[in-house]
């Protein structure tokens, strides 16, 4: 059967596939989400949800694909992110097996991806139900925001990586959450990808909200107690109101199912007088 990935490359697979190895956090949490983590049979240092998927066998980290532990997993099929397979594309062809290359940036993509997982697991009805639900929940949160004028959406400033003050521009996830979940995200203003802006740069752009990527390293906090504590931001009207909010990494970096846990969760910060915990008044 031929199947189609995500750079638009026409892969041979031989069905059924009994055994996965995802290269991925994002791929690894789209398979759990599809009920099909019977077939990974190896995934990354870095696929640690759900919690279960920290006890699957171990083929190496995410930039630094161990070609011998995948061989050693004997895998039907290998899924990986196009990062890897820049990297490692002769290494991955070299093992003879099928690679699925699964690439999201957005929410269109994600669910794609979900699409092609299903394909290559035969959980047609779980990516039926899944893709519906997620659509539904996108739905709600849009339904509110999609009309706010640029001038009634809140200014919005991520700190996405701790040491640098990098941050989400233009085409990336962060910046499709934020304006999916009314919000204008000033990152956009620096350049696409992930532009590094100084802090005086933060400062004259004057945000009305920092969102801060917790959840990662020995101190998960240490990125939202610096966005709070920054001096150079000290007259910033994010930090004189104490808009500054920690939300996890996974929920607004990953291109997984939760993609739509962290749209709800920044409706929630912009607009709390519309959106309460887990619904939509």
């Amino acid at each position: 059967m031929i199947v189609i990935d995500q750079i638009d490359r026409e892969i041979n697979i031989n069905f059924p596939i009994r055994r996965v190895v995802s290269l991925a956090p994002s791929i690894t949490e789209s398979i759990y989400a599809l009920g099909a983590e019977e077939l990974l049979c190896g995934v990354t240092e870095f696929c640690d949800y759900p919690k279960e998927a920290q006890l699957k066998p171990k083929i190496g980290g995410y930039s630094t694909v161990d070609i011998d532990r995948i061989n050693l997993a004997l895998p039907d099929l290998i899924l990986a992110s196009k990062i890897q397979y820049d990297r490692n594309m002769k290494s991955l062809e070299a093992t003879h097996r099928p690679v699925l290359i699964l690439e999201s940036s957005n929410l269109p993509g994600m669910l794609k991806t979900i699409e092609i997982l299903g394909q290559c697991s035969g959980k047609k009805a779980a990516v039926e139900m899944l893709i519906k639900s997620l659509n539904t929940r996108i739905e709600s949160v849009t339904a509110k925001t999609k009309r706010l004028a640029l001038n009634q959406r809140p200014r919005v400033y991520f700190l996405h990586e701790l040491e640098t003050w990098k941050t989400f521009g233009a085409g990336t996830i962060g910046d499709e959450l934020t304006d999916l979940a009314g919000g204008y995200n000033i990152g956009r203003d620096f350049g696409t990808g992930y532009p590094r802006p100084t802090l005086s740069e933060i400062a004259r752009a004057n945000p009305d909200i920092i969102i801060a990527e917790t959840g990662y390293g020995e101190n998960p906090q240490a990125p939202f107690e610096k966005a709070l504590n920054e001096p150079q931001l000290a007259n910033v009207k994010a930090i004189l109101t104490r808009q500054v909010y920690g939300v996890d990494s996974s929920l607004i970096s990953r291109a997984g199912p939760r993609m739509v846990d962290g749209l709800e969760s920044l409706a929630r910060i912009f607009y709390p007088s519309i959106f309460i915990a887990g619904h939509q008044l």
